[in-house]
């Protein structure tokens, strides 16, 4: 399909502007933006199982520690007022069904943001009473930290796992490609790191969100490396 003004009406200037400030002309332009469709597309059988995986390692990690699958009800749980926000959002929503036994707590996994599970693999934040709380001490080393495995032996022959932060920025960037990606936002020159002006180039955000789900599920991470089409589509970027 080649370009013509009436398309671009459909998806605004300002958005095909944002290719044509890449491109030689706006045959070039339009064909960048499709193939910026393209790689989304290509992505998002990666994003979905990345995306449901972590929440539930998350998930399951958190509620064998608390002793109930409704873990954010647990009085010893201690959450910053970023996670603590967007969790009672979620359970606000659904709070009368819950207590029926209309909806059980897989409602509440569900229905929360991938922003959510990114939060709880953070460092941690304050609480509503200006108290530092510290997601390394209470929650990575207690519980998170067993649902993420290398899948090698240390020296002493202990399961190699990594560490937080490594889990947590491969997390953050996954959620700011899956993000940009279902925005329909452009992907085709790699994502920013959030907090900082790097710009990871897209095939290696491709291999750490690989490595993440490696390290819940080694079998899901080599059924996308076997089929995914990415690499195939990042070697045929139009040209002018």
């Amino acid at each position: 399909m080649e370009f013509n003004h009436r398309v671009e009406q459909a998806i605004s200037t300002p958005r095909l502007g944002t290719f044509r400030h890449q491109a030689s002309s706006d045959d070039h332009a339009w064909a960048l933006y499709r193939w910026n469709i393209d790689l989304a597309a290509a992505v998002a059988p990666l994003a979905a199982d990345l995306e449901v995986t972590l929440r539930n390692t998350i998930h399951n990690r958190l509620a064998d520690h608390f002793g109930r699958a409704d873990w954010w009800a647990s009085s010893s749980l201690l959450l910053d007022d970023i996670t603590a926000a967007m969790l009672t959002e979620v359970v606000r929503k659904h709070q009368k069904k819950i207590t029926k036994g209309t909806f059980g707590p897989g409602k509440v996994i569900a229905d929360s943001t991938l922003g959510v599970w990114v939060h709880l693999l953070g460092r941690g934040g304050q609480s509503a009473l200006g108290r530092a709380i510290d997601y390394e001490t209470n929650l990575w080393r207690p519980a998170l930290r067993f649902g993420f495995s290398k899948g090698t032996t240390t020296a002493s022959g202990r399961e190699g796992r990594p560490a937080r932060a490594e889990v947590h920025n491969r997390a953050a960037l996954f959620q700011r490609l899956r993000n940009r990606a279902v925005h329909h936002e452009p992907i085709l020159n790699g994502i920013q790191i959030p907090g900082s002006n790097t710009v990871v180039a897209l095939d290696d955000v491709w291999e750490q969100s690989l490595e993440l789900l490696h390290w819940m599920s080694p079998d899901l991470a080599e059924l996308h490396r076997g089929q995914s089409a990415i690499f195939d589509l990042l070697q045929h970027r139009p040209q002018p």
